[in-house]
């Protein structure tokens, strides 16, 4: 557990808030105590003590999502199932009191964790929650990884996953969309690509503290201009202490981030600076050749993902769909409309 409280920004107000939140949740939870249900616990940003502070008018409020993390022991497929449709109603419930959403993660089984043990996200978790309802000892079931191992695919799936937002952002920006959506995925755009620099590179690191500094060494060592250490650490400041106002020029902005987001993309793969959109696509895949399985192919297959080369078949499907977007961001300074087809694939390998 991660004895630093929700930000890194002081904020008693905050603090104060979230604890009578997560109070409220913890009884509501009791009042249904699903069978089988072991433990829960609150992950990502304030569950690390990263979170951001928004300052209003009206005094500190939330601005990221609560990741809540749920965890059964001894419960078959079904009874799992059973106490997410149990828990829906709180999550949606305290929702619309705290103003930003509060998502519980699909039940995990305690015995089922060392398969999931090698992910970026539940490495971070290991090292960072806060404790809502039930006993303790889900960290257990965790096998420690030191961030040097976190496998390439990890850095992959933050190019897909900030590579889509960034898609997103600016379609939003095309079609007049909400302000703080558009901000907020350019932000996310450019620290994904730093992070997923630094998984590739085998110099991730837990705290965002030591992210920002680390991503400062690299980019000195590398030859990197100085302004794209401060790009990375400026997204950084955006996610402790958020301002979600367009820029002057949104647009310059977002090609700004595209710039910034293909470069990292690049260099995750392999290859030069200034290297063709194709290379880039295989580039990843080749960096993530040692990850290949039938699995894959099997996950591939189940999706009904289309056509890969044969010489990708084994590869895991977060690889094809991050290659095929690398690539599209890649080939123009204007932002495409995300097809239909990688759409769809990142809803199912994301």
């Amino acid at each position: 557990m991660n004895d630093k409280k929700y930000t890194l920004i002081p904020s008693g107000e905050l603090t104060a808030f979230l604890d009578q939140a997560l109070a409220g949740i913890a009884a509501e939870i009791e009042e249904l105590h699903p069978p089988k249900l072991a433990q829960v616990v609150l992950g990502g940003g304030y569950g690390r003590g990263e979170g951001g502070v928004l300052h209003t008018p009206q005094g500190d409020r939330l601005y990221n999502d609560l990741d809540i993390f749920v965890f059964s022991d001894g419960a078959a497929r079904s009874e799992r199932r059973e106490i997410e449709k149990t828990i829906a109603e709180i999550s949606a419930r305290w929702a619309e009191k705290l103003g930003v959403a509060v998502d519980f993660s699909p039940v995990k089984e305690l015995s089922s964790l060392r398969g999931v043990s090698s992910t970026l996200m539940f490495q971070e978790l290991r090292r960072g929650w806060k404790p809502i309802w039930g006993g303790d000892g889900f960290e257990n079931h965790i096998p420690e990884l030191d961030a040097a191992q976190l496998p390439v695919t990890e850095a992959v799936r933050l190019l897909l996953n900030r590579g889509m937002g960034l898609l997103l952002a600016g379609e939003a920006l095309k079609d007049g969309g909400d302000g703080d959506f558009i901000v907020r995925n350019l932000n996310k755009s450019v620290l994904g690509g730093g992070d997923a620099l630094l998984i590739a590179s085998g110099r991730y690191r837990w705290s965002g503290v030591d992210r920002v500094e680390e991503f400062r060494r690299y980019a000195a060592e590398n030859g990197m201009p100085p302004e794209t250490a401060e790009y990375y650490a400026a997204a950084f400041r955006y996610k402790t202490e958020p301002h979600p106002h367009l820029p002057d020029d949104p647009w310059v902005e977002w090609r700004n981030c595209r710039r910034f987001f293909i470069g990292a993309a690049r260099r995750v793969a392999g290859c030069a600076d200034g290297a063709a959109p194709g290379e880039i696509e295989a580039g990843l895949h080749r960096i993530a050749q040692k990850e290949r399985s039938v699995k894959n192919l099997l996950r591939w297959l189940r999706r009904r993902g289309g056509y890969r080369p044969p010489c990708a078949i084994f590869d895991a499907p977060v690889v094809t769909v991050a290659g095929m977007l690398c690539r599209m961001l890649a080939a123009t300074e204007e932002c495409p409309r995300c097809p239909e087809n990688i759409r769809r694939l990142w809803g199912y390998f994301n």
